[in-house]
C-alpha cells in the first residue's frame, strides 16, 4: 500500500505523480454496454453527521426504497450482467433497514447477482446479530468507513459515532471471520484522508491489517462541491482535467428511482431518468448521451451543471493493501485492457 500521495495533503493537481496517476486512470476508461458499478440507495436515512459528508445538509426526502423497485433492479442485473458491482447503499446507512436489508441481499443473490458490496458506518454492527448476518450473507466485500485511529479523532470526524461501540464490533466481526476460515466477504477498513486524521493513517492501516482486515486509504471528497464540505486537496482553478472515472463507470440511483449524475450527486441535481419508467440499460444509454460523451470529448461546457464545478475526479484511485483474495477489488482496480484479466 502506498497512500503517501494522500497523507501529505498536497493538492492533487500540484503533485506530478498524482497528475500522472490521474492521466493513467483516464487512459484506461472504456465505454461499457451496461454499468459495471451500480450504486442503489435502499435507504437515504443515516444516523451520523460526519464532518466530511453533506448528508446533514441534504434537503431531499429521507425514505426507504420500495421492495418492488429493488426487485426490478436486481432482476435486470442478474439477467443482463451478473458480475456488475452492485452496492445496496448510496447516501444512507443500510443497517438501518434491519431484516429487510438481509432479505434484499438474499433476493439479489437468488436472481443471479454475484458481486454484492456493502458499505457501513458500523454503528449498528454489534446489534441484532448483524455480525452473523454479514458473515452468512452473499456479500463479496463489506467496507467499514472508520476514518480515525484514536478515539478522539474517530469521534470528531464521525460525529454521533461511538468509538467504544463501533471498534469492538468490527474487531469481533474480524475475529469470527478468521475463526470460520471463510473467504467472503472480504472486510475492508476504509480511511478517508483529511487534515483532521492524516497523521494517523499509517497507525490505522497497521492496526486493522493486524486484525485481518484489508485497508483502503482514499482521498477526501467534496460531494461535487454542492454543499459546505471542502477538501484542501481538490483544486477548482486548474486547467488540468480528466474525464471523470465515476461518471464513466458508475450508475447511481436514489431511493425514489432517480438516476443521477454519479455517486457524489447526493441531492440529485442532475437526473437522467427514473428506473420506475425505464430499464437500467436504457438509463445507462441516456447517461452516455448526456454525461459520458461530453466528458470523454473534454467538452466541459456541455457536461451537466453539477459536473462543471465538481473536482472530485481528482480523488480517483484509492490505495489498497496487496490483494489477498482474488476478485476482492473494485472492477476499476484491474487494468481491463490486460490480456491476463478475464
Amino acid at each position: 500500500m502506498n497512500g503517501s500521495a494522500f497523507t501529505n495533503l498536497t493538492r492533487h493537481v500540484d503533485d506530478p505523480l498524482r497528475r500522472r496517476r490521474l492521466s493513467e486512470i483516464e487512459s484506461r476508461l472504456i465505454e461499457h454496454a451496461f454499468p459495471p458499478q451500480l450504486v442503489v440507495e435502499n435507504t437515504s436515512y443515516c444516523n451520523m453527521r460526519c464532518v466530511h459528508c453533506c448528508h446533514k445538509e441534504m434537503i431531499r426526502p429521507q425514505a426507504h426504497m420500495e421492495d418492488g423497485l429493488w426487485k426490478k433492479i436486481v432482476e435486470e442485473v442478474g439477467r443482463e450482467s451478473p458480475e456488475c458491482e452492485l452496492w445496496p447503499t448510496f447516501y444512507g446507512e443500510a443497517l438501518i433497514l434491519g431484516e429487510r436489508l438481509w432479505e434484499r441481499l438474499a433476493y439479489a443473490a437468488g436472481v443471479g447477482c454475484r458481486n454484492l458490496v456493502l458499505n457501513s458506518n458500523g454503528s449498528l454492527l454489534g446489534r441484532s446479530d448483524n455480525i452473523g448476518r454479514v458473515l452468512r450473507s452473499p456479500l463479496k466485500r463489506f467496507i467499514l468507513s472508520l476514518d480515525g485511529f484514536t478515539k478522539s479523532t474517530f469521534e470528531t470526524i464521525r460525529a454521533k459515532g461511538k468509538y467504544d461501540v463501533v471498534i469492538p464490533a468490527v474487531e469481533e466481526l474480524l475475529r469470527r471471520r478468521r475463526e470460520s476460515g471463510q473467504v467472503y466477504p472480504v472486510v475492508i477498513a476504509q480511511f478517508s484522508v483529511m487534515k483532521e486524521n492524516a497523521r494517523e493513517a499509517q497507525d490505522f492501516a497497521a492496526f486493522w491489517r493486524d486484525r485481518g482486515a484489508e485497508v483502503k486509504l482514499r482521498p477526501m471528497l467534496e460531494w461535487a462541491a454542492s454543499g459546505s464540505v471542502r477538501a484542501g486537496t481538490i483544486a477548482h482553478d486548474s486547467d488540468f482535467r480528466i474525464e471523470c472515472p465515476w461518471g464513466n463507470n458508475t450508475m447511481a440511483v436514489h431511493q425514489d428511482g432517480s438516476v443521477v449524475a454519479c455517486p457524489v450527486d447526493y441531492e440529485g441535481r442532475f437526473k437522467a431518468a427514473n428506473l420506475h419508467d425505464v430499464s437500467i440499460r436504457e438509463a445507462w444509454r441516456i447517461l452516455g448521451d448526456k454525461l459520458r460523451t461530453p466528458q470523454r470529448r473534454h467538452q466541459w461546457d456541455q457536461v451537466p451543471g453539477i459536473c462543471r464545478g465538481c473536482g472530485d475526479w481528482q480523488a480517483a484511485g484509492a490505495s489498497y493493501d496487496e490483494e489477498t483474495v482474488s476478485g476482492s477489488r473494485p472492477f476499476w482496480y484491474y487494468d481491463e485492457r490486460s490480456p491476463e484479466r478475464s
